[in-house]
């Protein structure tokens, strides 16, 4: 929607922040139905484009492997389709909501991008386009050649899937320079103030100018922005928080151009070793969601995103840790609306000397966790920014790349707090300058040395293995930041049961670990959060690298399996997330 003249223009403005549809620049969708040829095998330096005969229609968003004509395959996907303009553009920008591994893009035979960011949303400027008809082809390549691929290695325990995972569309401009999104950052939630950024497509736009400025609906008033930046305080603001998940809208009109923001006002911080919500301690109490189905891949339709919050929200949990990528938008907006505190982190699993000392990784680990956070400012819910899930977190060229990525976070100015996963729990360096302490373990499980044979055993090994990792970072770090568990758990296959021995991989073992990893967290006073692996089952290696290690090709260890089915942890986990005093 558009606004070119001021007549009627708050009544209209007012409409659509009611309605939640404005915005600066028209948006044109591209979803639906394809032309598609997969090359199997093959990547994308490998195929010819952007003229390609098609054999196959493919759905956008979708996931062409986890479909049954191509299940499993992998290789470059070749796409096409027209789009039409109703009037001449002064530019547009191509948005892709996710894709997967890397992509190419050409309009009317002409390249405008390629992404090597995996799961991240990204878009490439298009330059003027013309009124009427116009080809858009697309590569996505899921060749898994880590001389080509350096975000996602063979050894990463989720499947690479191939497509576009979450939409794709155009954001259409008419001028050659226009106001196209509002940042809004919480700065006093005393007061309800905010500083407001407006962000330009095109350039040479004015840093300093007067726009008019509307919350929820109300009446506009005028203000003047400085740098492109201005302060204000919210009319009859209400605090966000999981319990009381308020937000507001803001329109900005500049130039006869309106942009929209949907937004909460809270505080994130840390205070006597917890995390704080507007200054108010919350004990976490979550899980490592993965974005998958056996059917849909990654592209997980609302439905199911959904019916998983619901499912938290049933356990009486209050948050996601989103493993191991960039969380799309639609997930985001549910968890804004619904309460769900989350942890977001860039693409990132297991990382080695080998991948941390090349220079291209490390630039593009850079990139994509700063576009992770740009991307996600405005929402509410995302309360952690992290990255490299379980690096080599005990070298020094580890601790340069940490360092490097906790700078560009809080660069971004997002509010969030800044850390990452380990697992070298007793050799760890790297957790020098992060707001919180994060750890993953897995005791009497991948844990070998700690295998038990009875439940008195499993717990007094359990509590030791946690009590010695809390040990050691108390004792490096010499400080009182927050200790959360951002990863523990076992595995157990849907509908194997064993009642009596609660052998491993049953549900019954699955449920009574849980239980007795739960009470040990829960009384220890160091301890601020616990996120179980994991929430659901997940797709991963199939036939391929550490398969012989995963149950036709899943990773088990969801207390619901891969179609939600609960799984018998799941009636332990809610009487005890469900007893925890999160203020504790």
């Amino acid at each position: 929607m558009r606004f070119g003249q001021k007549t009627g223009m708050l009544a209209a403005l007012a409409a659509a922040l009611a309605a939640g549809t404005l915005s600066g620049v028209e948006k044109l969708a591209l979803d639906g139905l394809w032309d598609f040829r997969l090359e199997k095998g093959k990547s994308l330096e490998e195929v010819s484009l952007p003229a390609f005969e098609a054999n196959d229609k493919m759905t956008v968003p979708g996931c062409w492997n986890a479909m049954s004509r191509y299940f499993n395959q992998h290789g470059t996907g070749c796409y096409r389709r027209q789009f039409a303009l109703a009037a001449d553009a002064a530019n547009a920008f191509l948005v892709v909501d996710g894709a997967g591994l890397r992509s190419r893009f050409w309009i009317d035979g002409r390249e405008i991008g390629m992404s090597k960011l995996p799961w991240s949303r990204f878009e490439f400027a298009t330059g003027p386009l013309a009124k009427g008809t116009h080809e858009l082809v697309a590569a996505v390549d899921s060749v898994v050649d880590n001389a080509k691929v350096k975000l996602f290695w063979d050894f990463y325990d989720f499947y690479p899937f191939g497509g576009f995972h979450h939409g794709v569309w155009l954001d259409v401009q008419a001028k050659p320079v226009e106001l196209r999104r509002v940042v809004v950052r919480t700065r006093d939630i005393k007061t309800g103030r905010v500083e407001l950024e407006a962000q330009f497509a095109g350039e040479g736009a004015p840093a300093d100018f007067e726009a008019e400025v509307a919350f929820d609906g109300g009446a506009a008033r005028k203000l003047a922005f400085k740098g492109r930046r201005a302060s204000v305080c919210v009319p009859d603001f209400k605090l966000w928080s999981h319990d009381a998940p308020n937000l507001h809208k803001v329109a900005v009109t500049q130039n006869g151009v309106t942009a929209c923001a949907r937004f909460g006002i809270r505080q994130v911080g840390t205070a006597n070793g917890r995390i704080t919500l507007n200054g108010r301690p919350v004990y976490l109490k979550g899980v490592n969601r993965h974005e998958s189905h056996y059917e849909f891949g990654v592209t997980t339709p609302v439905q199911l995103m959904y019916e998983d919050v619901q499912n938290l929200k049933d356990l009486g949990g209050n948050f996601i840790r989103g493993s191991h990528y960039a969380q799309c938008e639609a997930f985001l907006d549910l968890c804004d609306e619904l309460g769900v505190l989350v942890w977001e982190e860039s693409l990132g699993w297991g990382n080695k000397p080998k991948q941390l000392n090349d220079p291209e990784f490390c630039d593009l680990q850079e990139e994509e966790t700063r576009l992770m956070a740009r991307n996600s400012i405005n929402h509410p819910c995302v309360i952690v920014s992290a990255f490299l899930n379980e690096p080599d977190s005990d070298t020094k060229v580890c601790k340069a790349l940490v360092d490097r990525l906790l700078a560009a976070l809080r660069a971004e100015d997002t509010g969030h707090l800044v850390t990452f996963a380990c697992h070298r729990n007793l050799k760890d360096i790297c957790h020098a300058n992060t707001d919180i302490i994060a750890y993953n373990t897995y005791p009497c499980w991948y844990s070998w040395e700690m295998e038990t044979g009875s439940s008195e055993e499993m717990r007094r090994n359990i509590r030791a293995c946690h009590e010695e990792i809390v040990a050691y970072f108390r004792n490096r770090y010499k400080d009182n930041r927050p200790i959360i568990v951002s990863e523990t758990g076992v595995k157990a296959d849907y509908g194997v049961r064993d009642p009596r021995g609660k052998a491993q991989y049953t549900e019954d073992h699955q449920a009574e670990y849980e239980r007795i990893m739960l009470e040990e967290m829960f009384a220890m006073k160091d301890i601020a959060g616990v996120a179980i692996w994991q929430f659901t089952d997940c797709k991963t290696y199939t036939r391929t690298r550490g398969a012989r290690n995963r149950s036709y090709g899943v990773n088990t260890g969801g207390l619901y399996d891969l179609y939600r089915r609960p799984k018998l942890v799941v009636d332990e986990v809610r009487a005890l997330y469900k007893a925890k005093n999160e203020s504790d």
